[in-house]
């Protein structure tokens, strides 16, 4: 098959890889139809690191990519919700199946927990087909009324957008600010106003991404110096209730938590660089409650897909670019680039 493989930083190749093959009885293949790239996936082709892996020379050549969507080409005899010829979505990771976390509903406890497309051993759906271990657990059948663009937000994004707003407490007429807007930060500016917010400031250095937030209903607020000082002097000096952090870059966290008033809410969900860390000194003496985690993606569709079906949440024009599989290359360009406007590339596959 043909795939997008990481063989070094700033090194995604379309090349020839191996089919995938069933991994265990749980399991699924399927042929990807689209796929994408997200902020996170940034980290390895920077040759960063995530989890325990650090993405520099030496690391074995595997699939990228964790957010796709398809159609079910094969099942083992362990799998019982899906069939052949069956169109999915996938959550970005998954575990065992098997093991007690995850049948108590805490997959991201498993042992062998991993997002698709961070190693060989769980290769990514960046390709025109990847295995799916613990199908049942990890699949979503197309839901009624979800567009292609909203399915592949659901692979991700907007469950942990979701999530984040969720973890950030926020209470109807609460003041509330979003620091990073790529598209999971987007989509929170909208949860937000869903969950009671009455001001959400948007904060991002990209003048066209403060734009969309002010499209959505938000005041933007330029990530600089001054951002700190601009929002106490539009609430007169109580901060924000919550904030949501949807960057994973210190300048953003170290920020997010500046904006946080007396009792209020921090919700991280960037992806954090081993060297950044929270001053304990404001979280105590302010008492704040921070969150953070990585998003366990299907137990929010439940919650989320309801909103989509029923028109409160749109998530709409995010995916600003579409190329196929073969320039992928050029997909992690543009998209790291962030120029011509790009928020999101959509990859087509089949």
């Amino acid at each position: 098959m043909k795939a997008l493989v990481f063989n070094g930083p700033r090194d995604i190749r379309y090349e020839d890889f191996a089919d995938p093959k069933l991994a265990s009885p749980n399991s699924a293949i399927l042929k990807v139809h689209k796929c994408s790239i997200c902020g996170s996936d940034l980290h390895i082709f920077h040759g960063e690191q995530v989890m325990t892996t650090q993405y520099g020379e030496g690391v074995e050549k595997f699939c990228v990519g964790h957010e796709f969507i398809g159609e079910v080409m094969e099942v083992g005899p362990d799998v019982h919700g899906f069939k052949v010829g069956d169109r999915v979505l996938s959550s970005a990771g998954t575990g065992c199946g098997n093991c007690h976390a995850c049948r108590t509903g805490r997959p991201l406890q498993c042992a062998t927990a991993r997002a698709f497309g961070l190693d060989a051993d769980r290769n990514g759906g960046q390709a025109e087909y990847v295995c799916v271990p613990n199908a049942d657990m990890t699949l979503l059948s197309m839901p009624e009324g979800v567009n292609d663009e909203q399915a592949m937000l659901l692979t991700d994004g907007m469950a942990t957008a979701y999530f984040g707003v969720s973890n950030a407490d926020i209470k109807g007429g609460a003041n509330v600010a979003v620091v990073g807007l790529g598209p999971i930060g987007l989509i929170a500016v909208e949860l937000a106003f869903l969950k009671g917010a009455s001001r959400v400031f948007a904060i991002d250095p990209v003048a066209s991404r403060r734009a969309r937030a002010a499209a959505l209903g938000a005041e933007p607020v330029v990530s600089a110096a001054g951002a700190l000082a601009d929002i106490m002097e539009r609430t007169k000096g109580a901060g924000c209730q919550s904030v949501i952090e949807a960057s994973g870059a210190k300048a953003a966290m170290d920020l997010a938590l500046a904006l946080v008033g007396g009792g209020g809410t921090l919700s991280v969900i960037g992806v954090p660089q081993p060297d950044i860390a929270l001053n304990m000194m404001p979280i105590f003496y302010r008492n704040l409650t921070v969150r953070s985690g990585n998003c366990p993606v299907p137990w929010m569709w439940p919650e989320v897909i309801p909103l989509l079906q029923s028109g409160r949440l749109k998530a709409a024009n995010l995916f600003t670019h579409s190329l196929p599989l073969s320039d992928g290359a050029e997909a992690y360009r543009l998209f790291e680039s962030r120029q011509d406007d790009v928020v999101k590339v959509m990859i087509d596959v089949a």
